[in-house]
């Protein structure tokens, strides 16, 4: 279970929990994913300082322990495992729409076909498009990946979201090509491949 963090604390607890779960690990092995910030978060030219400030502040929170020699570990916290049962694959959908140009929705569901459909009303002209999906294992697992997501939006840039009309929805002020880049930037993170969407999803007969 995921303790109750947001913003770069969130987005750092999931890539180590992820990534070095089980091992002791080094700085370095952190700032290799530098590149991967950079791809979402291109003018931050501090990206190595932030991550060190956030492995200080996960110690202080008593989830981090510093070892000698530059080295760390995660601390072990006890798992719900009702939140751990497996269940019907989940997927963390990327969609656009032509009849909301500049932006685009990121959530989740169990079941990508009836979700498009549902969004399909008499509100909007046009359907929604996939654009990538992450498929995951668990509930748990989609949500983590969806709050990520999300986190890492809200944290970068928060007039992409949070500081719009669409606080706290699933609608992001951005590009589909700025959106694949978090759900890649997000796919290294936590370890999960994205899948870019298909043609028979794109073309799903929702009327």
């Amino acid at each position: 279970m995921t303790p109750k963090l947001s913003g770069w604390n969130y987005i750092v607890y999931t890539l180590i929990s992820r990534n070095f779960k089980h091992r002791v690990f080094t700085l370095q092995e952190i700032y290799d994913f530098e590149a991967y910030f950079k791809t979402v978060y291109p003018e931050n030219f501090h990206i190595k300082d932030k991550l060190r400030q956030i492995l200080q502040n996960l110690r202080d929170k008593g989830l981090l322990n510093f070892l000698s020699g530059g080295k760390y570990q995660l601390i072990e916290k006890e798992i719900n495992k009702k939140e751990t049962i497996e269940t019907k694959s989940e997927v963390v959908y990327l969609l656009s729409n032509e009849s909301i140009p500049g932006w685009v929705k990121i959530g989740s569901s169990n079941d990508i076909e009836r979700r498009l459909k549902e969004l399909y009303n008499t509100s909007i002209p046009l359907p929604f498009k996939v654009e990538e999906l992450i498929t995951t294992k668990t509930l748990e697992e989609s949500r983590v990946l969806e709050k990520s997501i999300h986190s890492i939006i809200d944290t970068i840039n928060p007039n992409l979201r949070k500081n719009t009309e669409a606080n706290k929805r699933e609608f992001f002020k951005m590009t589909v090509d700025q959106g694949k880049s978090v759900f890649r930037l997000v796919s290294q993170i936590v370890g999960i491949s994205v899948i870019s969407a298909t043609n028979p999803i794109n073309q799903i007969n929702i009327q």
